[in-house]
């Protein structure tokens, strides 16, 4: 028997070497500049190396050998653009960027646990990093980005990403996504994983573990392990000389390109998900909609809208349109103008049946909140604005009829009679149009005059203004400091205070509840406040708190917010003898609030025109309307950073103890960026799933962020159960929550997921999470700063998102 097993690990051995003999290994200490060659594969197709693009270098896998480069993988997608003195070094800790003359490392391109041996570029296309024992520790088959390779599969949970345009390689706003219930579909990437948001789907519900697959033959079908599913294109094309690729492209149409391997060849469209180039949802943006021009898409706005930016059809169109409500002469001053065959998404706060045409007009002309309404089938409704989702159909019978100024409404409403016929100016008709033209004179005589007195005062904020003008009726509405002295009956109600301000109860006219903040006067910066109304303002998600309008009048600021009844998540996760009794939630509500928060962080991380960081999640930031859906607030300490960055420098430290992310303390951890409020949300997901287990710590009060230690051994390690009166189900959803805090946690911010993969986590199998490393930081004594660190300590916070005093 001893002798059998030594001939078979002898053998076992040999066909190892013999395999091996076939590589050509990247050895360790290898490395690449942007001058250099590349990593080249066996038959010289793909190469793994740098690529110059109109924005600079970037990490990619390519196809080699021919005059033009396709890029079909790229490394670091949300930041892909790195500097010109770099060098990629394969060392055994990982697959790095780091600079030539500092040696500082930019970023890691694996994100491998175990030590490195050795890396190889594969005909396939498939880059690949081996351990000691040779086995396949990473590759980027497993991490695509815009494309799918002969042999590749996107498995369940997958998804590809477009870019933003053709010679942009950066991510764009369309993504496919290989959902868990077997259903292949395209979405618009800053919207939900619901119908609204989706334009294509295989409707293959229910069939198990479905992977999208790639064959060498341009073969795509889904797989379901056992048997294929749905067949996208056929099978038996041409294999010999001729490869083929799988690409979501920038405009949000998922295609299959073939071409052989003759230099002078080129792509070829052999297939596509749809024809109809207006199909994908967001390629127009905000009120614009899609139309034909050519056979191309074309955009083009709302009338009285522009393009936000010339050229960035996705930016959409915005206007500086405004509609005085005290204005009498309404009906006489505007008109309606109508865009036919045009569908959009309905959002709408008004519906009225039984109308014609033109009382639907007439309707939205005598309402100041209508700037647009949508009329189909005898059924008028005022829509809020922006408008989504705009394309052109000959075949739609919708109709839009949207406001504008009435170009005839000058003085000119004196020189007709009863008739309406232009007649002679009389001596009093004379008189009166002097008057009106000294009145206008007057009031422009004036109102520079008040402009530039303001301006010596130094109290009128031309930031506040330009922003008003820029938004137009896009902008949240102002108010005046005595109507929220007549919204919050004086101030009578508090909700509660912090360093800041304070929040006050209130109701608008309507009849809606508010939640008002009025910020304290001793602290007047006019930046901040115009950047938290900014920020909140270009907001629009279901679980983002909805901010309803603003005041600011001299040194009187305000912010006017949607009322959220059942107050913010604190109240439910913390245990105290003193807690309430009734303030506890079940798992599953608990775990739909996880899910939410996740939702609107990846959109706060992706979905707005600006990306925004928060830096302060944290529980008291989270608010429960009366359903319990969770919505983000306090965008009061939020940075914003530009669509084209994702990571910022930090001018100042901000954010509350115990949830603050370890680089946003020393860059020895890592860079600032989104990746800080995933591990704030990691350490709230831990805290919320802690209420569930019977796990005993020996941690106090003052030192909550590290008994996270003993769960991990517990529960994760050990695999004890959670509580005794759990079932089956509710175990597996809490396990699911601190395996992901876990991840969220992670010390270094390059080991933790983004926010979409946290989303996809959560709504996926517990046994497609792998266990994470026990981050180094929760298992550690708790860290003493110096004093010097402008950090917040908040007491008697409320839940309105108040900003914090530094």
């Amino acid at each position: 028997m001893a002798a059998l097993l030594a001939l078979f690990l002898f053998l076992s051995a040999a066909i190892s070497a013999a395999a091996l003999e076939g590589y050509s290994l990247i050895k360790l200490s290898s490395y690449l500049t942007p001058t250099s060659n590349s990593w080249v594969s066996h038959s010289g197709t793909f190469a793994f190396g740098f690529h110059n693009t109109e924005d600079g270098y970037i990490v990619c896998i390519f196809c080699a050998g021919f005059k033009e480069r396709t890029v079909v993988w790229t490394a670091n997608r949300e930041n892909p653009i790195v500097p010109d003195n770099v060098v990629l070094l394969l060392t055994e800790d990982g697959l790095v960027l780091q600079r030539s003359d500092s040696h500082d490392i930019i970023s890691r391109i694996d994100n491998s646990s175990q030590p490195i041996a050795g890396a190889e570029m594969h005909d396939n296309g498939n880059f690949v990093l081996y351990n000691s024992n040779h086995s396949v520790i990473w590759q980027s088959f497993d991490h695509p980005t815009d494309s799918l390779l002969p042999g590749q599969r996107l498995p369940p949970g997958g998804m590809l990403l477009s870019r933003a345009s053709e010679t942009d390689i950066k991510t764009g706003i369309f993504r496919l996504r290989m959902q868990y219930d077997a259903n292949l579909v395209l979405y618009y990437v800053y919207g939900l994983d619901t119908a609204i948001d989706a334009y294509y789907s295989t409707n293959t519900y229910g069939h198990g573990n479905v992977t999208l697959n790639l064959e060498n033959d341009g073969h795509l079908y889904l797989f379901d392990g056992f048997s294929v599913v749905l067949n996208l294109t056929t099978q038996g094309n041409h294999i010999i000389g001729t490869i083929y690729l799988a690409r979501l492209d920038w405009d949000g149409i998922l295609r299959l390109y073939s071409r052989s391997l003759q230099q002078e060849d080129s792509w070829k469209s052999i297939w596509s998900v749809t024809e109809d180039k207006c199909l994908p949802k967001g390629l127009c943006g905000i009120n614009s909609y899609c139309t034909y021009k050519d056979e191309d898409a074309d955009c083009r706005c709302l009338p009285g809208f522009g393009f936000a930016h010339e050229g960035e059809w996705s930016a959409g169109c915005t206007t500086n349109f405004r509609v005085d409500c005290r204005d009498t002469y309404l009906s006489r001053k505007y008109e309606m103008t109508s865009v036919r065959n045009v569908t959009w998404e309905d959002n709408y706060y008004s519906a009225s049946r039984g109308l014609t045409e033109e009382r639907c007009k007439q309707g939205c002309l005598d309402d100041c909140n209508c700037i647009v309404a949508f009329f189909k089938d005898g059924e008028c409704r005022k829509q809020k604005l922006p408008l989504s989702y705009g394309k052109f159909s000959v075949n739609a019978t919708d109709m839009a009829f949207v406001r504008k100024h009435f170009r005839g409404f000058t003085v000119a409403i004196f020189l007709t009679g009863s008739t309406g016929q232009r007649k002679g100016l009389t001596d009093l008709q004379k008189y009166v149009i002097s008057g009106v033209l000294l009145g206008i004179l007057g009031l422009l005589i004036l109102s520079v005059t008040i402009y530039y007195t303001r301006r010596q005062r130094g109290w009128c904020n031309q930031g506040l203004d330009k922003f008003v003008l820029k938004h137009g009726s896009l902008a949240p509405k102002r108010y005046s400091y005595n109507e929220i002295k007549k919204i919050t009956k004086s101030f009578s109600e508090k909700l509660g205070q912090g360093g800041y301000g304070v929040v006050y109860k209130g109701k608008l006219p309507d009849g809606q509840l508010v939640a008002v903040k009025v910020l304290k006067k001793t602290h007047d910066n006019a930046e901040e406040f115009v950047n938290e109304v900014a920020s909140i303002s270009r907001t629009s998600h279901v679980n983002i708190v909805n901010l309803l309008g603003f005041c600011y009048e001299r040194n009187k600021k305000a912010l006017v917010y949607e009322f959220m009844p059942n107050k913010s998540l604190d109240k439910f996760i913390y245990k105290s003898k003193s807690a309430d009794p009734n303030c506890s939630l079940g798992w599953k509500k608990m775990y739909d609030i996880a899910v939410g928060v996740a939702r609107g962080l990846e959109y706060l991380h992706r979905g707005c025109n600006t990306r925004i960081i928060h830096f302060d999640i944290k529980p008291q930031n989270i608010l429960l309307d009366e359903d319990f859906c969770p919505k983000i607030s306090d965008f009061g300490l939020a940075k914003l950073c530009m669509k084209k960055q994702s990571i910022i420098s930090m001018l100042g430290t901000r954010g509350t103890i115990g949830y603050i992310a370890p680089e946003v303390f020393s860059r020895n951890f890592g860079v600032v960026s989104h990746k800080s409020d995933v591990y704030s949300y990691g350490i709230m997901l831990l805290r919320m799933a802690e209420t569930r287990t019977t796990v005993e710590t020996k941690s106090s009060q003052s030192s909550e962020h590290y008994f996270l230690e003993e769960i991990y051994e517990h529960v994760l390690v050990q695999n004890e159960k959670i509580h005794d009166l759990m079932t089956k189900e509710e175990e597996e959803v809490i396990r699911k929550m601190l395996m992901v805090g876990f991840w969220c946690t992670q010390t270094a911010p390059l080991d933790r997921p983004s926010m979409n993969s946290v989303v996809d986590m959560l709504q996926g199998n517990l046994q497609s999470i792998q266990v994470p490393p026990m981050p180094f930081l929760l298992s550690s004594p708790k860290p003493h700063f110096s004093c010097s660190l402008p950090l917040i300590v908040e007491t008697h916070s409320s839940s309105y998102g108040l900003i914090s005093h530094y």
